[in-house]
């Protein structure tokens, strides 16, 4: 191995902490050159408890505020509607901690979004051939060429990677290797074997397809890329990291891929998500990344309107399907719940879509719609 390669820090993926005291730069992002404000994301929508960290500070996410790379979002109960340069969109669902790694712009790089835990769903558009848009979690890599799809990844839970539309190729994440240039991982036999170890796993998630890592073989994965951020990594520690991926992606001790693929209808639920993340023109956008007030307050009312569409859309559809009783409306939406409300009233009913403080709730007495300060708790009869 080259001396450059002997040894490397470890990139840790923590979440930064911050105080609230910050400038109204933060907002704006201030003066930006133009490869700086191509690379860049938007939020269009945001609701509940959602933070943006940066350098140290955190503010609450509020629509119109720019998203840079190495910024991180986390939610509590809210969601980050988030939208890029080429029109792709990105909901960051409740309870999630999401690192923007990388952005693409004109001159080059890719999309990449690090989860450290929680859920997103993703509608990616592509501009470029040369544009990848890439989800990573601690154990997986999910990568996209024009697609929806959903990744969710939490503690004691595989990592699940559902395809709604499109396609997906999803493979175990090896985190050493992100360490090296492609080159270096040329030059050097273990860690070319290490990313060929990688590929070979590699399988492709079509539509209605959702995928999840084999539970045994992410636990050692996890604890194989814990071991590598822990510290620095020397040749003799990528060999035997290498023996042990081998060892871990091949317990099967046939061609059996260890990311195992299951047909899944999309949901009816999913099917609404998917409809209300919008997106809003992106000439309205450019306007709001150089920080037009105006412009932000055009987004805000172009988004809402496209919004109250959609819901209007699901409202009326589900309308159209006569649900009697508590028994018909769990089978038809595989689900029943109750929401008991502030005001002592109880509904029984199943949420077919939520988006931001906004629910739409079937019930045998017809389709209702609902505000989240209006719900004091869900329960599951």
């Amino acid at each position: 191995m080259k001396q450059a390669m002997v040894t490397r820090k470890a990139g840790l993926l923590t979440a930064i902490v911050l105080s609230l005291a910050v400038s109204v730069a933060f907002v704006n992002c201030g003066e930006k050159k133009p490869s700086e404000a191509q690379r860049s994301m938007i939020i269009v929508f945001a609701s509940g408890n959602a933070m943006i960290v940066r350098q140290g500070k955190e503010v609450p996410a509020k629509v119109g505020m720019v998203v840079n790379e190495k910024d991180v979002l986390k939610t509590t109960n809210g969601t980050v509607d988030l939208q890029t340069k080429n029109g792709s969109a990105v909901r960051i669902r409740n309870y999630t901690t999401v690192t923007i790694s990388k952005l693409y712009s004109d001159g080059g790089a890719d999309t990449r979004l690090s989860m450290e835990h929680g859920g997103l769903l993703a509608s990616v558009k592509r501009k470029s051939g040369k544009e990848n848009f890439t989800v990573t979690t601690p154990t997986a890599i999910a990568g996209v060429r024009g697609t929806t799809f959903s990744v969710d990844s939490n503690e004691g839970e595989p990592t699940r990677v559902k395809v709604l539309d499109g396609s997906v190729a999803m493979k175990p994440r090896v985190t050493a290797l992100e360490r090296f240039s492609a080159e270096e991982i040329k030059e050097d036999a273990n860690l070319s074997k290490l990313e060929e170890l990688q590929s070979k796993q590699e399988v492709i998630i079509e539509e209605r397809t959702q995928a999840i890592l084999d539970p045994e073989v992410e636990k050692e994965v996890l604890a194989i890329n814990e071991k590598t951020e822990a510290g620095e990594i020397d040749a003799a520690q990528v060999e035997s990291l290498t023996v042990a991926v081998e060892k871990t992606l091949n317990t099967t001790g046939t061609d059996e891929k260890v990311v195992k693929l299951t047909k899944s209808d999309v949901t009816t639920e999913e099917m609404a998500e998917k409809a209300t993340l919008v997106t809003v023109d992106e000439d309205v956008a450019s306007r709001v990344r150089e920080g037009d007030e105006k412009a932000r307050e055009e987004m805000r009312r172009r988004r809402e309107a496209k919004q109250e569409l959609v819901l209007n859309q699901i409202e009326e559809e589900a309308s159209q399907t006569q649900l009697n009783n508590e028994e018909e409306i769990r089978k038809h939406y595989n689900k029943l719940e109750t929401l008991n409300l502030r005001s002592g009233q109880s509904i029984t009913g199943a949420v077919i879509a939520q988006t931001g403080n906004v629910l739409i709730v079937h019930t045998k007495d017809g389709v209702r719609r609902l505000k989240t300060n209006e719900i004091e708790y869900i329960t599951y009869p």
